[in-house]
């Protein structure tokens, strides 16, 4: 480049940028014998893109590649280009290094291209777009990285100097939110906006990341030589910035003096006070952030980006409300007021909060969103999706088909309380000890085990040139060591080559009270990281217990067996686990033992081809709605909740605890079934998390907040709570009198659910009789054994589903479409159903086919949420 391109159009270096002059050679003849490249362009006389261009009649991409393969690479024109592009009529793959056909890779605009004008070529975006001068010259001046060697350390291999490009969605991405920032803020004056950017696992996310924070570092405001951004946090989730952050934001060379890497906290205060204009941190520590924003006026000033890893994880709720607050000017609307003594710090803040900052910029990035994603950043802004990586090799596909065994147990319990001494236990904790109690069993555990080692040396370990690596999820801390215990034993007895570690947070044995820490029960030594003992070729197997679900990236992983139920987006992270590619790795092993494979296989058609919902502004009467159902209960008022917040700021706890006290000896009075004591608890938690959330958008009447934080001291002191010891004591007397592990076969994606096909042609059939959640009830209760207490569950979700503005917004946008409401969105439908359930703990019927099963319950409370949404519309 004879001058690159300006970063301020008032920049000297303007005039000097239309000076670069791009040429072309078709038929570009080099060497002895005339080889040729069909078409080689010229940035100012020096050859920078070299291009073979097939027709499908005879030929097509891959040709072109093999092509670029087999030259002479040290023949100069191989030296000097910066991209070579392998191209037919439809497709488009691009390297930097065209010495192997590994180095190519796809460079499409989505899973099939499309031409933007009528009767052209599908590629119409490669010499309309990616070849136009100023594509190029922004691909060198902003794109191109020339990463360096570097030496091997003590935790990284050592890795050769490459140069590296953006993937065709990786520049697309970066360009329309750095274009719609520069634009909305010529529009507007000022870069409050929210982008949401859906790229599925494999899309290359942290370096899209650091490409954007270079992007964003790089504007001007119009007409100026001042920054349009003057900080940008990159918020990850991951406890460590020594992994992926570092090692992609270290190849961006020339941000080495503005980017600081806040690995300590110590590290924070030194980045604010010399305004480093990149800060990379975690969420954890960003708490601390905000602190000294809140006390340094001069920060709120600041225009700030945030670029958010795995927005799902760290936006909904409070954590959302946390984030969105530093920076608020202090003359904004509803600050004033902020010094109520019956207001806490997070109320504060939250009442602050509007939808638009106007100096905040949000970029999101998550593979599977969830609705509250969605209602916080609206629709995506960018997607790449799963389909696209698995279509162009970035992963494997994990869904096709999983092994399914079924674990069957019968518990006994000689210690059965009376229902007047029955304590509530927190949602699902009884569930899930109780199935602990089965999954824990030495006797299951020894027959589980014997079935993964047998389909692991026969099925996976000769998996990649022999190299495949295995995860075995267990249900808890205690059978995870239990498993590596038995494992470890039968690998010794086979005299087997290989060997197993056990991946696990430090916990205290809950039989023995010993301390067990990960490291003692591994032989690691001191600083030594379970990760990098596992890259080791002779261990095969790790097993892991609630760590190494999401966010592990080891390519040798070829097989996983599920011991422990995954549900929606979590089963979709947790067996992405295997989808990294690596050399030789064709096929990967998924076993579950947990009956829930059809759900594993719904929850990735769900996600495969982006969010599957769609987004919904977020609807304040929903909070009303539920505070006039608490008052219409007749059980408190809200001169109960003005008394009790009083008190609780400026009472004694004694004070509190005897306040508490008497409204409980009333709630009891007035509610007499414990089923519906249990209910009107559900209830004012279910007000209390709303109210959370919606505080992010919307300031509500002091007499709601107020109810809000009674509900929240209250709410959980009206039943007895039982404790963990007094659980304990039942959990250790109940025993396995019997159980099996069945094989159930294979399953396999997009085989289960059977479409019904509507009316031959004839458009859409009546409009479905509507179906009340009793009917529904009555109807599983004609069809399976259900209690009274699964009964509640069954009534509560439905009709929290059936009330949910995101699924009513996408039942409308499709009903004339019965086809995909009555089988693919059906589907995403039960999916979301076992996603409540998980969160309310109900394990029990998570792995229960007569819920799981195609035609069992879930699905028809699925049928029922989108028949009334029918109605509804």
């Amino acid at each position: 480049l004879y001058y690159p391109k300006p970063r301020s159009l008032e920049s000297a270096a303007a005039a000097g940028y239309k000076e670069n002059r791009i040429t072309f050679r078709p038929h570009f003849y080099f060497g002895e014998t005339n080889q040729e490249i069909d078409l080689v362009l010229f940035l100012n006389g020096l050859p920078i893109v070299a291009l073979e261009v097939k027709h499908e009649r005879n030929q097509n991409v891959h040709d072109a590649v093999a092509q670029f393969a087999a030259r002479d690479q040290s023949r100069k024109i191989f030296q000097h280009p910066f991209l070579y592009l392998a191209a037919d009529t439809s497709d488009v793959m691009a390297a930097s290094d065209p010495s192997r056909v590994e180095n190519f890779r796809w460079h499409n605009t989505g899973l099939t291209n499309t031409p933007q004008t009528e009767r052209e070529y599908p590629v119409e975006f490669l010499y309309r777009e990616v070849l136009s001068k100023d594509h190029l010259l922004e691909m060198l001046s902003f794109f191109l990285i020339r990463a360096p060697e570097r030496e091997a350390e003590e935790d990284r291999p050592e890795t050769p100097a490459c140069t590296i490009l953006p993937r065709y969605h990786q520049s697309r991405m970066v360009r329309k939110v750095a274009d719609d920032a520069m634009s909305h803020f010529a529009a507007t004056g000022d870069i409050g906006r929210k982008y949401l950017i859906d790229h599925s696992a494999g899309s290359g996310k942290t370096l899209s990341i650091c490409w954007l924070a270079d992007r964003l570092h790089s504007l001007f405001k119009p007409g100026t030589n001042e920054k349009l951004v003057d900080a940008i946090f990159i918020l990850t989730d991951r406890k460590s910035l020594d992994t992926n952050i570092r090692e992609d934001i270290e190849k961006f060379t020339h941000l080495k003096d503005v980017v600081g890497l806040a690995r300590k906290a110590e590290d924070l205060p030194r980045f604010l006070k010399n305004r480093k204009p990149i800060v990379v941190t975690t969420q954890q520590k960003f708490a601390w952030v905000l602190e000294e924003i809140e006390k340094n006026p001069d920060l709120k000033k600041l225009r700030v980006a945030f670029l958010i890893d795995e927005a799902h994880r760290s936006q909904e709720g409070r954590m959302g409300v946390a984030i969105r607050v530093p920076f608020r000017k202090p003359e904004d609307p509803d600050v004033e007021d902020a010094g109520e003594d019956d207001q806490d710090e997070e109320e504060r803040i939250a009442r602050i909060i509007r939808e638009h900052d106007k100096n905040q910029l949000f970029v999101a990035f998550t593979a599977t969103p969830a609705p509250a994603t969605l209602t916080l950043f609206g629709a995506p802004f960018d997607t790449y999706s799963e389909a696209e990586a698995i279509a162009e090799g970035y992963i494997v596909d994990v869904a096709a088909s999983i092994i399914s065994y079924k674990t069957l147990y019968h518990l006994h319990c000689p210690i059965v309380p009376k229902p007047d001494e029955e304590a509530l236990y927190p949602k699902g904790v009884v569930a899930k000890a109780l199935q602990n109690v089965a999954f824990q069993d030495d006797g299951l555990i020894q027959y589980k085990a014997e079935v993964m080692l047998r389909i692991f040396e026969e099925d996976i370990k000769p998996l990649i040139d022999g190299r495949a690596k295995a995860m075995i999820v267990a249900t808890s801390r205690v059978a995870g060591l239990r498993y590596f215990d038995i494992i470890k034993e039968k690998i010794r007895e086979r005299g087997a080559d290989y060997k197993a570690l056990y991946a696990f947070s430090d916990f205290v044995h809950p039989e023995t009270n010993a301390a067990i820490s990960e490291h003692a029960v591994n032989g690691l030594k001191d600083g030594e990281l379970i990760e990098d003992r596992f890259e080791g070729d002779d261990y095969r197997l790790m097993i892991v217990a609630n760590k190494f679900q999401t966010g592990f990236d080891q390519p040798l992983l070829a097989g996983m067996f599920l011991d422990k139920p995954v549900v929606d987006r979590n089963a979709v992270q947790t067996v992405s686990r295997l989808n990294r590619c690596h050399e030789g790795k064709n096929k990967v092993v998924v076993v579950d033992f947990t009956n829930n494979a059809a759900a594993i296989l719904r929850a990735f058609a769900k996600y495969r081809q982006g969010t599957p919902f769609v987004p919904e502004e977020p609807d304040p009467e929903l909070c009303t709605k539920l505070y006039a159902e608490i008052l219409a209960a007749g059980v408190f008022t809200q001169q109960d909740a003005n008394a009790m917040v009083k008190l609780a700021a400026k009472g004694t706890d004694a004070e509190v605890q005897y306040a508490v006290n008497g409204l409980r000896i009333r709630f009891q009075a007035r509610i007499g079934s414990a089923e519906d004591r249990k209910a009107f608890v559900y209830l004012l938690a279910r007000f209390v998390k709303v109210f959370h959330f919606l505080t992010c958008f919307f300031t509500f009447a002091v007499e709601i907040r107020r109810f809000a934080a009674f509900a929240e001291i209250v709410g959980p002191q009206l039943i007895k709570q039982g404790t963990l010891s007094e659980l304990m004591k039942q959990i250790r007397r109940t025993e396995v009198i019997k159980s099996a592990v069945e094989y159930q076969g294979e399953v396999r994606s997009g085989g289960k659910v059977k479409l019904k096909l509507g009316r031959k042609g004839k458009g859409p059939g009546p409009a479905p009789k509507k179906v009340s959640v009793q009917d529904m009830i009555a109807e599983i209760r004609s069809r399976f054994d259900i209690s009274d207490e699964e009964a509640l569950y069954i009534k509560q979700v439905t009709e929290e589903k059936a009330a949910d503005t995101v699924i009513r917004g996408t039942v409308q946008a499709h009903r004339e479409d019965r086809i995909y409401l009555e089988g693919a969105y059906r589907g995403q439908v039960n999916g979301e159903i076992q996603e409540t359930y998980d969160g309310l703990g109900r394990y029990e019927e998570l792995s229960d086919p007569k819920y799981t099963d195609t035609g069992g319950i879930f699905d028809i409370m699925a049928v029922t949420v989108i028949q009334n949404h029918l109605i509804a519309a």
